[in-house]
């Protein structure tokens, strides 16, 4: 299984790039590339904008985690879909894949851990928080064609609406609050 973490993105809601943003001591680019490797062998994470600090994270990392590695999605501006499409065919096809987003500091490797307990060779596992599905969301290697032509804004949230019987919800009691506005920094104390 590999990890593919999207963080390409501009944050313009945000006003600053959020994957650069101090949590607990850690870039949330490094401390999604941390979770990544508590249940994955290999890292692949997607970049756009802010790209020349995010790759100087990324190298410090790659001297522990040697089979961490980055895309540059060269449309990143069209949206999350974009990130998804291009960071899935860089990996090889037998392999299935875990997408996860840099802004979700509530997330744990134990959450990890018990979504990719789950995996399932015919279906996509996807996180539930209090009731909001959002990555982590393990794709196995079954589906992955389904992604070939995602482009532009489609998050995978179009994938999980339109294909129910091709998933399985995993719940989790957690609240989801991700940092897409300056009120969810404040409220992470970022």
């Amino acid at each position: 299984m590999t990890g593919l973490i999207l963080a390409a993105g501009a944050s313009s809601r945000l006003g600053e790039a959020k994957q650069l943003l101090v949590y607990q001591g850690q870039s949330l680019l490094e401390r999604s590339i941390r979770l990544a490797f508590s249940v994955c062998k290999e890292v692949q994470v997607c970049l756009g904008a802010e790209v020349d600090q995010s790759i100087r994270i990324i190298e410090k990392l790659q001297k522990e985690f040697p089979t961490l590695s980055f895309v540059q999605v060269e449309h990143w501006d069209k949206g999350m879909g974009e990130s998804l499409a291009v960071g899935l065919k860089t990996i090889d096809f037998s392999k299935d894949v875990l997408v996860l987003l840099c802004d979700l500091p509530f997330l744990t490797s134990t959450h990890l851990k018990n979504l990719t307990s789950m995996a399932n060779p015919n279906r996509a596992i996807v996180a539930s928080f209090q009731g909001v599905n959002s990555p982590p969301v393990l794709i196995p290697t079954s589906l992955r064609p389904l992604f070939n032509r995602w482009s532009g804004d489609q998050g995978l949230g179009k994938f999980w609406r339109q294909n129910p019987m091709l998933c399985e919800i995993i719940h989790f009691s957690d609240k989801f609050r991700d940092v897409d506005v300056p009120e969810d920094r404040e409220y992470w104390g970022i």
